[in-house]
């Protein structure tokens, strides 16, 4: 049925079962306003892009789901169009894991140049848990995002007069029963799950996208 007879449909039903006449104003705002959006903080160039993951302090536990996360975030941004060319991150996580040694780590623009990126999404890991307090079951991850120019060995976003250096992303999911904790199967499809909730948090730093995300902080500092 095209959209302007199911509108019309709705509509008369509202008018029919109303008591005092028919009130449409309402019901035609709630179906024809469109949601509302977010924009982009930072808009990127669509340039041969590696995502980054930092978990030198070893946060993310199990590893793998680092992967998942740069993963999550390339996969964002090509489905988008932000980008039409993305470098895996394991490359780039395999490239610092060689290189880096207890005294010197390897800067973020030979990471990038190493796997032919002209630019780094570089994203610092700081908190990977599966309970907000030790007791509370929701799982929060947050994170520490920068972009880099890898050609001109700058930072793009935060821009330069940015009161911060990075952008701090916080993603906190909704909270799990107790029976979800029970076995280490389910376990770890919540650090799936949290994973996956912050590569997209991630990502959406970079488009417009619909603000209906509901306890997640994005872009906070």
């Amino acid at each position: 049925m095209p959209i302007r007879q199911i509108i019309s449909s709705l509509l008369l039903v509202v008018c029919v079962t109303a008591s005092g006449g028919c009130n449409i104003v309402t019901p035609a705002a709630f179906l024809l306003t469109p949601p509302p959006m977010t924009e982009a903080e930072y808009e990127l160039k669509d340039r041969p892009t590696v995502v980054f993951i930092d978990d030198r302090d070893s946060v993310v536990n199990p590893v793998a789901f680092r992967r998942t996360i740069g993963d999550k975030i390339s996969e964002d941004l090509m489905v988008k169009k932000v980008l039409s060319h993305t470098i895996r991150s394991h490359d780039a996580m395999g490239v610092a894991a060689r290189h880096d040694t207890k005294s010197k780590v390897m800067p973020i623009d030979a990471i990038g140049r190493a796997v032919d990126a002209e630019q780094v999404i570089y994203v610092e890991m700081v908190t990977f848990v599966d309970h907000i307090d030790g007791q509370t079951p929701r799982a929060l991850a947050t994170a520490r995002v920068r972009v880099i120019d890898v050609v001109n060995r700058e930072r793009l976003y935060p821009t330069s007069e940015d009161d911060q250096p990075f952008r701090l992303v916080e993603v906190l999911t909704r909270e799990f029963s107790q029976d979800e904790y029970a076995s280490r199967a389910t376990r770890i499809q919540i650090y799936e799950t949290l994973a996956n909730e912050l590569g997209a948090a991630i990502a959406k730093l970079f488009y417009r996208h619909e603000t209906r995300e509901l306890g997640q902080r994005l872009g906070g500092r």
